[in-house]
């Protein structure tokens, strides 16, 4: 490994480490609640398109 590589390496284990690993300094994520149930690919668009979703708004 030369010594760019180990560089890189560092800077990624430095960035792994950051505040928000250690639940006593920062608060537990609250899950996301959907209004509408959740749209698959292959439904139909919600904008009443008539196409699916993966060939209208999902692009």
């Amino acid at each position: 490994m030369n010594e760019e590589e180990s560089k890189q390496s560092n800077s990624f284990s430095e960035s792994k480490s950051s505040c928000c690993s250690n639940t006593s300094c920062c608060a537990p994520q609250t899950p996301v609640k959907r209004d509408l149930p959740k749209v698959g690919r292959n439904d139909a668009c919600p904008c009443d398109s008539g196409r699916k979703f993966k060939k209208c708004c999902g692009q």
